[in-house]
């Protein structure tokens, strides 16, 4: 019973970083475009004080294990 892990959807996920990244004024936010997705990856995250764009991810898998969101019972399938 151990080895059983729960699936977090993205809607989820992106609702448990922007929890984080909302105490360093920050927001996760989705390429919207074709042209955006080519500059920034697939997600971004914009500083809400000055709405300039700090960083990009083209995996949210990603920067939810840096900001440690997901709890070791729990993986991020994009299927879900």
């Amino acid at each position: 019973m151990d080895d059983f892990k729960m699936a977090v959807d993205t809607k989820e996920l992106v609702q448990r970083i922007n929890r984080v990244l909302a105490k360093g004024r920050r927001r996760l936010v989705m390429s919207r475009s074709e042209s955006e997705k080519s500059n920034l990856g697939d997600w971004y995250i914009i500083s809400t004080s000055t709405k300039a764009v700090t960083d990009w991810y083209s995996d949210i898998g990603v920067l939810a294990r840096e900001t440690n969101v997901l709890m070791p019972h729990e993986y991020f399938n994009k299927a879900v």
